[in-house]
């Protein structure tokens, strides 16, 4: 393969080849990518682009104009495009056989996964789900894919085609799926839809009039469902469900993160308007256990808790990991002045200076205890402070 001129752009470089042994990017789907060689030296070819009728590709180096390169393409890069464009043939056919009135918007297909846009009606998950399902048996009728070259003119309401298409091409191509579906399309696809393996829609996003759906096929899908159900199997034996329950259980943990979000807001409200002190060389000591909250919970809580009169104020959550905020206010001493030996005692770490300290301890095998022994010697040093 001949390169035919080379063009900087930022931090790549634009090669023209004089010939087209290698698909560009087009019709909603990604360039292919690959390697050039001469030589002992490689550069990586990142992405394939058409420019008025030739191919341009698009490195992360360089080789002199004229020389004659190998290309090495990457296959498993392709076969995933393959996979994917070949699924979205079958996912698309199948929605539109449910949902007579959608329409193809805006398409992408690379070796990582494919998103397609359906315009005309927004989708539920349900419809979505059943094609999903329906996809799975097209996979398993092993169904032949083949293409051929026709005139645009010969076209008819069978065959799907972007509006405009037949107008702009003499001739198209059109790639059929058995006797499911015929689509005018320049991509690259599969043979059989066997070869697909595995479709997953991996995510929805719905809106007013149209739904935007990204899917996976192959190893990318089976791996990321093998994750998902490992994930939960593991917590099964943690917290004891059955597997069919999985819905109801992520319900109910929907409903404890809102309980928990209550209950942090109503501890919140009685903190601040009726937290017991005790006084010490005539500073109001605060300090309070509370399960439940979180670091950020617990910062925003002691900025309520900013009082006028001096006082030094201690938030400790408990944890395998516990977390601590602790506030001055109105006092002449520096925040870290009262909580850094103490911390440095008990093998916490953390920092701050003014007003606010926060920190924390790890592998706390007793927070309890650790919790009583900080409040001890932070104790200790305001009476030292201020006898």
């Amino acid at each position: 393969m001949t390169i035919e001129s080379v063009e900087e752009q930022g931090d790549s470089h634009h090669i023209h080849i004089k010939e087209n042994v290698i698909r560009p990017a087009g019709g909603g789907q990604a360039g292919e990518r690959g390697l050039l060689r001469l030589g002992d030296e490689e550069v990586v070819v990142r992405d394939t682009i058409g420019d008025i009728g030739s191919v341009v590709l698009v490195t992360d180096g360089v080789f002199p104009e004229g020389a004659k390169v190998e290309l090495e393409i990457d296959m498993d890069w392709r076969r995933s495009m393959m996979m994917n464009h070949s699924a979205e043939h079958v996912f698309v056919s199948i929605l539109k056989r449910q949902h007579g009135g959608v329409e193809v918007g805006d398409l992408w297909i690379d070796g990582k996964h494919g998103s397609v846009e359906l315009l005309g009606e927004s989708l539920d998950l349900d419809s979505i789900f059943e094609a999903e399902r329906k996809v799975g048996n097209i996979i398993e009728q092993d169904l032949q894919i083949e293409s051929d070259f026709v005139e645009s003119s010969s076209l008819d309401s069978s065959v799907r085609s972007r509006e405009g298409l037949s107008e702009k091409h003499e001739h198209l191509r059109v790639v059929r799926v058995g006797d499911l579906d015929s689509s005018a399309c320049s991509g690259i696809h599969v043979s059989r839809t066997g070869e697909i393996g595995f479709f997953k829609v991996i995510d929805v996003k719905l809106s007013r009039g149209s739904t935007r759906i990204e899917f996976v096929t192959g190893v990318t899908a089976a791996s990321i469902v093998s994750s998902l159900y490992n994930a939960a199997l593991r917590r099964k034996y943690s917290y004891p469900f059955e597997m069919e329950q999985l819905g109801a259980v992520l319900d109910r943990a929907k409903s404890a993160v809102e309980d928990k979000e209550n209950l942090i807001e109503k501890i919140t409200e009685l903190l601040v308007s009726g937290s017991e002190e005790e006084s010490i060389g005539g500073i109001a000591f605060k300090n309070e256990f509370l399960p439940g909250f979180d670091a950020n919970s617990l910062r925003l809580l002691v900025n309520r808790m900013t009082t006028k009169t001096p006082s030094v104020i201690v938030l400790f959550a408990p944890g395998k990991k516990s977390q601590l905020v602790v506030r001055v206010c109105s006092v002449e001493h520096d925040v870290s002045e009262y909580i850094s030996n103490p911390m440095k005692d008990l093998g916490g770490k953390g920092g701050g200076k003014g007003e606010v300290f926060t920190g924390g301890f790890t592998d706390v095998e007793d927070p309890v205890r650790l919790y009583e022994d900080l409040i001890t010697k932070v104790r200790e040093v305001v009476e030292t402070l201020h006898p």
